[in-house]
């Protein structure tokens, strides 16, 4: 009993010690495409100085021929605050559905969709340079492609 006293106490020590595992990230597709799926999020350095939101699925889907969540330029370094389309750099979200159509929320030129970032807490990630750890919530609306395509699909992601 002592013994397992003994290992929870120098567990807990350890994840206070900055050694527990990632956040926990989890997402889901509605809409058109519907689904559930693990990720992992992280902010890091890209080209240019500027700092890149990315959201990296970690499940393959049935019936989901392809999807990316999500990646995003950070207009400046990572803080707590909240982040749209009209806010962000170039980036995409993708979602292909079985028959061929693809679902998009992008910016590059122009905008396509709706895509907000909560971030609510920004800390810096010890194991990579630059980079940050952060806990928030995303959503993204993504369009269909394409003349003549309907619907939508919304991506929600906590992590």
């Amino acid at each position: 009993m002592l013994r397992a006293l003994a290992v929870l106490a120098a567990l807990l020590a350890m994840q206070g010690a900055g050694f527990a595992s990632e956040p926990v990230c989890s997402g889901s597709l509605s809409g058109a495409v519907k689904a559930r799926f693990r990720c992992s999020v992280s902010i890091a350095p890209g080209g240019d100085d500027a700092m890149v939101f990315e959201i990296r699925a970690t499940d393959r889907l049935e019936g989901v021929p392809g999807y990316s969540p999500g990646a995003f330029e950070l207009p400046a370094k990572a803080a707590v605050r909240t982040y749209t389309l009209d806010d962000l750099g170039m980036g995409r979200a993708s979602v292909a559905a079985e028959g061929g159509t693809l679902f998009t929320a992008s910016k590059t030129s122009s905008q396509r969709g709706e895509v907000t970032i909560v971030l609510k807490s920004v800390t810096t990630d010890p194991n990579v340079k630059g980079g940050y750890v952060a806990h928030g919530t995303y959503r993204a609306r993504l369009l269909p492609v394409g003349g003549g395509k309907e619907g939508e699909v919304v991506v929600e992601v906590s992590f």
